[in-house]
């Protein structure tokens, strides 16, 4: 069988079922790969159509004047049959099918989806789908979603599962709210063929990539999976979201996608044998995989937190041993630095609170000697600086994160960004991002992250 690398980079992609209605799926995905700036040929093929989007577009398939590395095809689900049986005769190789209504909704479609598996797996075709919404490939300024999407910013991070949301509103999303990027998106829909495991071994060697994001609703193969997945996250981190840990959410399962979800207990042993992080939402993901891109590993469990507020402190404090850290009592001669800019009746502890410190001395000063005081600290394995972004505590925080990384760039760092100013907050989170410091609206989000770096690199 065919590798995956075509869903990702072909070199021309052939759209059947293009349309010239705006609004309409076969409109949307002719759409997307151009305004993408895919690189390579691009082909509708829709009998009648005449041209979409101003590229010529073929009566059938068979017109076409190469074997596309790639066909998206955007049909009802009855006439899915005979498009595989096409891509057969033209020795096409990969297969997006958009289309729902197959197991996701009952026997019927079951057994079409059934068919359609057997021509492909016959002709030796990959198939993404059905119920696929499509893939994106920041590098190869590729796009076949179903969904309207800008230009989305190249990164290192990788997203598949069984849910269109990754190729629609959460890459809107992401481009919109966050500042990190992409590497590659899957919707894997129903997966008849490709699933999980097939796309983990592709990301695994995938030099583009450097965390993968996964969500499922359940797993097939689970010896596969499970020996696959643990070879993987021995290379790079890789975040699981499941959902149905419920009895509730099973059945929503069976419902969105026809799939079984297994036993919670058994899939969450399997995680943590594999090596790799379990996540509760998409935030959490998103949490993680910022930090993962963009800081190093820590070497050990111990983390040091300094906070404008009493109460930071305190939320840290409360979460750190719920995430596996500790929080060391600093050296007397971190005391002593730290003491250089807090007035003699403030604790200088961990976590320190620094509020008083600034009233006296400023932010600016306060931040930096206490920050640099705690990182340069051998009990200290990361940092978690908290802020409240008001204008009392105005100052260039990228210069501080930047200063920090220079003294230690072997330990990670975070930012809270705890309330304040909306538009400061904007600012700041966009200031610190763009310079690879992840930041969080709250300890226990950027706690959480750093545990889970701690408990992967352990």
């Amino acid at each position: 069988m065919k590798g995956l690398d075509e869903f990702f980079h072909p070199g021309s992609v052939a759209v059947v079922g293009a349309s010239r209605t705006p609004g309409k799926a076969g409109n949307t995905v002719v759409s997307n790969i151009l305004e993408f700036g895919f690189e390579g040929r691009l082909y509708p093929v829709n009998p009648g159509a005449g041209d979409v989007l101003g590229l010529r577009c073929y009566e059938k398939l068979s017109d076409v004047p190469e074997t596309p590395d790639l066909v998206v095809g955007v049909l009802p689900r009855e006439k899915t049959p005979d498009l595989v049986l096409q891509c057969s005769r033209a020795g096409v190789r990969h297969l997006i099918l958009p289309t729902a209504g197959f197991s996701d909704v009952g026997e019927e479609g079951r057994l079409i989806q059934e068919e359609i598996l057997s021509l492909a797996r016959e002709a030796g075709i990959r198939l993404m789908g059905p119920n696929s919404i499509g893939t994106v490939c920041t590098s190869g300024n590729l796009a076949t979603s179903i969904v309207t999407l800008d230009r989305i910013r190249e990164g290192g991070i990788s997203l598949f599962g069984q849910t269109g949301m990754f190729s629609s509103g959460i890459a809107r999303w992401i481009d919109t709210s966050e500042h990190f990027g992409i590497s590659k998106i899957a919707c894997l829909g129903n997966k008849a063929d490709v699933d999980e495991s097939d796309l983990l071994e592709y990301l695994s060697g995938d030099v583009e990539t450097r965390v993968i994001g996964v969500y499922t609703e359940g797993v097939r193969g689970g010896a596969r999976f499970a020996r696959v997945l643990k070879d993987v996250a021995s290379r790079k981190p890789v975040l699981v979201l499941k959902s149905g840990r419920t009895e509730t959410g099973r059945r929503a399962i069976a419902s969105h996608t026809g799939a079984l979800s297994g036993s919670e207990g058994i899939f969450a042993g399997l995680i943590e044998q594999a090596g790799a992080v379990r996540v509760g939402d998409f935030e959490e993901m998103f949490d993680c995989a910022r930090a993962f891109e963009w800081q190093p590993l820590p070497r050990g469990n111990r983390v040091g937190v300094v906070s404008i507020t009493g109460v930071g402190c305190v939320l840290a404090a409360d979460c750190a041993g719920e995430f596996g850290l500790e929080m060391p009592i600093p050296a007397s001669a971190t005391v002593a630095r730290m003491r250089e800019s807090m007035p003699r009746w403030v604790p200088a502890a961990n976590p320190a609170d620094i509020w008083a410190a600034i009233e006296a001395f400023g932010p600016e000063s306060a931040y930096t000697t206490v920050s640099r005081a705690l990182l340069d600290d051998d009990a200290v394995d990361s940092l978690v600086v908290i802020f409240t972004v008001i204008p009392e505590a105005e100052m260039d925080v990228k210069r501080l994160f930047e200063r920090l990384k220079e003294d230690h760039p072997e330990k990670p760092l975070a930012a809270v960004l705890m309330a304040g100013d909306a538009g400061m907050r904007s600012q700041w989170k966009r200031s610190l991002e763009t310079s690879g410091f992840p930041t969080y609206t709250s300890p226990e989000r950027a706690l959480r992250a750093i545990g889970a770096m701690w408990r992967y690199a352990s």
